[in-house]
């Protein structure tokens, strides 16, 4: 299963990568999130490992983060595991002009048990939830930059 979502952010990308770099940035945008474990290596290098902890509708969630490519400000790949199975998403940013920038989220998705067999008719939440994300992300930046 996979899908993109994208929108504009009205920033340079110097602007943009220095919110999306700050290590506990985001908590300000990712809801939910309460912690972030780093287990090894260093934030965004190319084999870090890190464990998100949430709170998601009242459950405690757990996932494993793994930065597996690093090539900023232009995209950067992560592997994330879980007990719906394994997914990795490539975050990419392209200057539109001076004062904007295009962030893509490309969304691959690998489900085990049971999520195998219903993981087709919750595409559209998976993807409301990056839609959400990114949006978040977006509005921070946007409210914390000025022009």
């Amino acid at each position: 299963m996979k899908y993109t979502v994208s929108n504009t952010i009205n920033r340079s990308m110097d602007q943009v990568m220095e919110k999306y770099k700050d290590p506990e940035g985001v908590k300000n945008w990712m809801d939910g999130l309460e912690k972030i474990e780093r287990l090894s290596g260093s934030h965004m290098e190319v084999g870090a490992k890190s464990n998100f902890h949430f709170l998601y509708k009242g459950k405690q969630m757990q996932i494993a983060e793994e930065v597996l490519e690093e090539d900023l400000p232009r995209q950067i790949k992560y592997g994330f595991t879980s007990s719906m199975g394994y997914n990795t998403v490539e975050m990419i940013f392209e200057p539109i002009d001076d004062n904007s920038v295009r962030q893509t989220n490309n969304s691959y998705f690998e489900m085990r048990g049971f999520m195998k067999l219903i993981g087709f008719v919750m595409i559209g939440m998976f993807k409301k939830q990056s839609k959400t994300y990114i949006n978040a992300f977006k509005s921070w930046v946007e409210e914390q930059v000025g022009l």
